[in-house]
């Protein structure tokens, strides 16, 4: 059975970027999903193995809208945070740490060393001009 409808989209928040140092995965899903279809759905399209599935129920929030005086419920769903097996990780969404390892991995490869550019602006050369009265 295809169960890749049940994970809408990977929840990105501060606390999420957390988990996924200790290989916890945040997603939202559909509210029908039980565990082992999370589950189901993660192997099947990452192609990693789960530990663990813990899900939470999000209440809805009343807000009300100003110009029609009416209300609505806002901020509902499920989340499902998933515990990966030790060492694996979903490439598809990758920590900042990760990332910015990457990318200083990446211009050392090409051979170019980043150089911190000169300031350009009124403010920069009224600084540059300090710097050479200093050293004068």
């Amino acid at each position: 059975m295809n169960y890749s409808h049940l994970l809408k989209r990977a929840i990105l928040s501060e606390k999420s970027y957390d988990l996924m140092d200790h290989g916890r995965y945040t997603f939202l899903v559909a509210k029908d999903a039980s565990k082992n279809q999370i589950k189901k759905a993660v192997e099947g399209q990452f192609q990693v193995n789960v530990v663990s599935v813990n899900v939470l129920t999000k209440s809805a929030k009343t807000k009300r809208i100003a110009r029609t005086r009416k209300t609505t419920n806002i901020g509902s769903g499920k989340k499902a945070v998933v515990t990966l097996q030790k060492g694996q990780s979903i490439a598809l969404i990758s920590t900042k740490s990760e990332k910015s390892n990457a990318k200083k991995t990446e211009s050392k490869v090409e051979g170019k060393e980043t150089k911190p550019q000169k300031g350009r602006g009124i403010l920069a050369k009224f600084r540059r001009s300090n710097a050479e009265k200093e050293k004068e």
